[in-house]
């Protein structure tokens, strides 16, 4: 891939060195912990908050997934993936809870770890919608199948924001609020 990260690396790779060769894991994590400014700039840039990582991730931190390919008879097809595989965001805090439960570190845990975790789940409550009746959605994402878009509660998506919202929700941090974490908590339900 030219030396660019995907999700797959962190929901696939990082758990077997996470048991195996706990270094390894952590250093992936802080390669996108470096990227942390650049995944909060791209949700503010759409208008959300906390952290939003790339599916296509490279050296600055910015999505460098190409907008549009040509199929073999030269049509243009555009490639939204970049744009709507939010999956990523939940995928990260999925992979660096993997490593703090794996590890012990309770450093990365107190410091980088926790706040990966809440900023991703800044992320999700801003992009979650409630509908009249009260009930949570996310609208038009792509799954990790990718051959289905835009999905409006993709499970896959949804189960894995859900769970990046109750795990943050359980981090001791004065970063954030009692009353965001009963706002993750209900987003979750």
């Amino acid at each position: 891939y030219r030396g660019h990260v995907f999700w797959d690396s962190d929901v696939f790779v990082l758990p077997f060195f996470a048991a195996t060769h706990p270094a390894a894991a952590r250093a992936m994590l802080e390669y996108r912990l470096r990227r942390l400014d650049a995944a909060r700039a791209n949700a503010a840039r759409l208008g959300r908050a906390g952290a939003r990582f790339p599916w296509e991730s490279a050296i600055t931190g910015v999505d460098v997934t190409p907008s549009q390919a040509h199929d073999r008879s030269g049509r243009v097809v555009p490639i939204r993936t970049g744009e709507l595989e939010e999956h990523i965001v939940a995928d990260l805090a999925w992979a660096a809870s993997f490593y703090l439960d794996w590890s012990g570190d309770s450093a990365f845990a107190a410091g980088p770890g926790a706040e990966l975790l809440v900023e991703t789940a800044r992320y999700w409550a801003s992009r979650i919608r409630s509908d009249i009746a009260g009930q949570a959605h996310i609208y038009g994402v792509i799954g990790p199948d990718e051959y289905h878009e835009p999905v409006d509660d993709n499970s896959f998506t949804n189960v894995m924001a859900r769970w990046n919202l109750r795990r943050a929700a359980a981090v001791e941090s004065d970063r954030v609020t009692a009353a965001e974490k009963e706002l993750w908590l209900e987003l979750a339900d």
